[in-house]
């Protein structure tokens, strides 16, 4: 895939988005399903823990509210959430390509 051009014919890096999984983020770890992307898009509503894989703990990597992080991610992989405080909310993945 050849790397978006702008006005100038510039080379542009961007990413395409793709299919967005939106799973619950509460007390107990949720895992999503498999995510067919090499690069992930991932912002909460809420402070949170994320792991690749399944079963996130709090010592998992921390993602905070409203923050959007990207991420190198292996093919058909699972990202598991569990949240950092007593609210619950949402995580949003985006496959990108």
């Amino acid at each position: 895939m050849a790397l978006a051009r702008d006005k100038f014919g510039n080379p542009v890096q961007a990413l395409e988005i793709g299919v967005t999984q939106k799973i619950a983020v509460g007390a107990a770890s949720t895992t999503s399903t498999a995510i067919s992307a090499d690069v992930i898009r991932v912002k909460a509503t809420v402070d949170c823990h994320i792991k690749v894989g399944v079963g996130a703990t709090t010592n998992d990597l921390l993602l905070s509210a409203g923050e959007t992080e990207y991420f190198s991610f292996g093919t058909g992989g699972t990202l598991a959430v569990i949240r950092a405080g007593t609210t619950d909310g949402s995580l949003f993945i985006t496959a990108m390509s």
